[in-house]
C-alpha cells in the first residue's frame, strides 16, 4: 500500500467567511482511482461534517492542474507525486469544499438571454454544463465570456443555423471576446487540446465566413491569428495527451457539440 498526503480545500457559504485546508494522509493501491480516494477522505473533518465534491463528475484542482473525470492514482502521482493540494476548479465560486456554485457563476449571462429571445429557458439551462470549463485558464478577468460560454455558442449554432450570424456577434466583441482565449491544452491533466480546437475552429468560422460584421480592428488580427494560433496551441501538447479511458465530465460535455453537428 502506498501513501497520499493531502491537503484538501475546505469552505462552506453557509458558515465560514475564509477558507481553509483539511490534511489527511490516505493509503491506495495501483488499481485505485481518485472516486476510491474521495471515499476515503474523512466528512466529519469539513463544515456540519459533510464533505462537498461531485463523485460522479470529478472536476477540481491537483496542485494548480485542473482534473476532469475519474483518473488512476498511479497516472496522477506520475506528474503530481505523493503530496497534493486539491482546491475546487475557482475559489471565488466555492460553494461547499471542492462544489462550484455554478447557479452564481450562471447570472454572468442574463443580459444575454435577454437579447436572445429565441433559447428556450430549457437550453439557457445547458449553459450551465459548460461553465465549468470556463474556469481551466486562471488569467481571464471577468470581462472574458468564458471557454465554456464559447462552446455553448458552438452548440447554440448548431441548433439555431438561422441565427448563426446573431450568435457569432455575440462573441465578436473586442474586449472579453472570443479573441482573448488563450490555449488550455497544458492547463489539463492528462494534456488535451480538444477544447481548444473547438475554438479555434469558431474563431476561423467568424473571422473567414462573417466579415461583413467583424469589427474592423480584428481583420488584421484575424490573419495573425490564422498563422500564428495553430503553432501556439497545436504544437504545445505533449504524449500523454489522451487516456485509454474516458473521463466522464469532460468527454460528455465534447460528445455534446460533437453529437449536434
Amino acid at each position: 500500500m502506498r501513501q497520499l498526503e493531502l491537503s484538501i480545500f475546505s469552505f462552506d457559504s453557509r458558515l465560514d467567511f475564509q477558507s481553509g485546508y483539511v490534511r489527511q494522509t490516505l493509503s491506495y493501491t495501483q488499481q485505485s482511482t481518485l472516486k476510491d480516494i474521495l471515499q476515503q477522505i474523512n466528512p466529519k473533518l469539513f463544515g456540519y461534517q459533510e464533505f462537498g465534491v461531485d463523485r460522479d463528475f470529478i472536476h477540481f484542482r491537483i496542485n494548480d492542474i485542473a482534473i476532469f473525470g475519474n483518473l488512476y492514482i498511479d497516472e496522477l502521482v506520475s506528474k503530481f507525486g505523493y503530496s497534493w493540494v486539491i482546491d475546487p476548479l475557482n475559489k471565488r465560486y466555492a460553494k461547499k469544499d471542492l462544489l462550484l456554485n455554478i447557479d452564481m457563476a450562471f447570472t454572468k449571462y442574463q443580459s444575454f438571454f435577454q437579447t436572445m429571445r429565441f433559447i428556450a429557458p430549457s437550453e439557457q439551462a445547458e449553459l450551465k454544463k459548460y461553465i465549468p470549463i470556463n474556469f481551466i485558464a486562471t488569467c481571464h478577468d471577468d470581462e472574458y465570456c468564458g471557454d465554456g460560454f464559447l462552446l455553448y455558442i458552438q452548440w447554440l449554432i448548431m441548433r439555431y443555423p438561422l441565427y448563426k450570424k446573431t450568435l457569432l456577434q455575440s462573441i465578436a466583441h473586442v474586449n472579453g471576446g472570443i479573441f482573448e482565449h488563450v490555449c488550455v491544452a497544458n492547463c489539463l491533466f492528462p494534456a488535451n487540446n480538444a477544447i481548444d480546437l473547438q475554438i479555434e475552429a469558431l474563431q476561423h468560422e467568424l473571422l473567414n465566413s462573417s466579415k461583413t460584421f467583424v469589427q474592423k480592428e480584428w481583420i488584421a488580427f484575424g490573419q495573425n491569428i490564422v498563422k500564428q494560433y495553430p503553432f501556439e496551441c497545436k504544437n504545445v501538447i505533449m504524449s500523454d495527451n489522451t487516456t485509454s479511458y474516458p473521463t466522464n465530465f469532460m468527454q460528455n460535455i465534447l460528445a455534446h457539440n460533437i453529437e449536434h453537428k
